[in-house]
């Protein structure tokens, strides 16, 4: 399926023109490199996607900075060999993540029930210098999109600052539960530069939200945030954490239906994860299985052929047809404490960003992971994480469990070549 549509539309804009040429010089040096091999590419990025126009940008995936941006010129050229561009993007072979998300704080309005960012520890908060230091550093080292989250990131009264900070070299995304996401915070984000906000929605149904989220104002919160958000001409996401049980054509049907007529600009699904608060869980119930990821790959599918928002889900960018899990490869995350980890869920330390150089520590993770795993590497590993008391995890025993799943296997991305 492609959204031959948005295609047309994109083949007639002289600004995709330019940038598909820039791109054409970029990849020409690289001996593996043709027009028949980079269209082929192009093709699989855009299978099953829906693309979205923003402000003269295009949206293909919100793993990756939108097509026509500077960002996304930022991505393409950080590679390991510049005479070898083509074929280090598709081999994953960086010198930078595409994304890194920062969780300035744990602290939290709300005590979710699937909260990856709580391990029953406290958090020793730090200034914002710090954090603008960090953002200097990756915009450096070459990270398309920066990631701003928690805990509740809006906790925090310099979060316009930090956005202000992230030039166009990086496309700037919040995550936010949506409490303190009022009118003039979302234009002042807005002012700043903000591209893009997640707010977080787990059901159409008030009461099923406010009790996952144990406020009794969880979903009219929310709900505002999202209508502050399109207000302001920030490009919205809901993202919503959908149960095995969940898993159905007429359940998110309904849900899909709620947030179209919410105007937002895609849905993102999440499925739940062995981390935070779900760590020790072990409920069918919850946790998907191969079937419920398939059905939810085929209704994905449907509904972005039909009128509905973009839909994404971790279950296809994940999977073997499309990218495998980028924690550690394409993605990192930094906790509260400064931590570099492969993602959110994924308790793994692999050193402490203020007192060490980024790149160094980011080096040593994208080595010992060994490229995008078939599959959520959370999955994979938690487990064993939970047989530990430390959270995160030290790089000693990160490296460990590494080893024990550095085999590579391919995706069909990566077969393109």
């Amino acid at each position: 399926m492609y959204d031959y549509k948005m295609i047309l539309r994109m083949a007639l804009d002289k600004k995709v023109w330019k940038e598909l040429m820039y791109i054409h010089n970029l990849y020409k040096i690289d001996s593996r490199y043709n027009i028949l091999k980079g269209l082929k590419v192009a093709m699989f990025i855009l299978k099953n996607e829906k693309i979205v126009k923003h402000e003269g940008e295009y949206v293909i995936s919100t793993f990756i900075p939108p097509f026509c941006s500077k960002a996304f010129r930022t991505v393409q050229t950080a590679v390991v060999d510049n005479n070898k561009v083509f074929q280090n993007l598709v081999l994953h072979k960086r010198v930078a993540p595409i994304s890194t998300y920062l969780e300035i704080t744990k602290s939290c309005n709300m005590r979710c029930k699937h909260c990856s960012s709580y391990y029953g520890s406290s958090s020793k908060e730090v200034d914002k210098e710090k954090w603008i230091k960090v953002i200097q550093e990756l915009q450096d080292m070459g990270v398309g999109d920066i990631g701003i989250t928690g805990g509740e990131p809006l906790l925090k009264d310099y979060v316009v600052d930090l956005v202000r900070v992230i030039d166009s070299r990086s496309k700037s995304m919040l995550f936010t539960n949506g409490t303190y996401f009022s009118k003039d915070i979302a234009l002042q984000l807005k002012e700043a530069g903000l591209f893009s906000v997640g707010i977080s929605l787990d059901s159409c149904i008030e009461e099923v939200h406010n009790e996952n989220r144990c406020s009794s104002n969880a979903f009219s919160e929310a709900v505002n945030a999202i209508k502050n958000a399109k207000e302001a001409k920030i490009y919205t996401m809901i993202q919503t954490v959908v149960l095995r049980k969940d898993v159905n054509f007429d359940y998110l049907k309904k849900f899909f239906d709620f947030c179209k007529s919410l105007n937002v600009d895609e849905i993102k699904i999440l499925e739940p994860i062995r981390s935070g608060r779900f760590l020790t869980e072990d409920d069918n119930e919850i946790f998907f299985d191969e079937e419920s990821r398939d059905k939810l790959i085929n209704i994905q599918h449907i509904f972005n052929r039909n009128d509905y928002p973009k839909i994404t889900t971790f279950a296809y960018t994940e999977s073997k047809e499309k990218y495998g899990c980028g924690a550690g490869v394409q993605h990192t995350y930094i906790n509260a404490e400064g931590n570099l980890m492969p993602c959110d869920f994924v308790p793994m330390s692999f050193g402490n960003v203020f007192d060490n150089d980024i790149k160094q520590l980011w080096s040593k993770m994208y080595k010992h992971i060994n490229g995008p795993k078939i599959g959520c590497f959370a999955n994979m590993v938690n487990n064993e994480i939970s047989r530990y008391d430390e959270y995160p995890l030290n790089i000693t025993r990160s490296c460990e469990i590494c080893k024990k799943y550095e085999k590579k296997e391919y995706t069909d991305y990566e077969k393109v070549l």
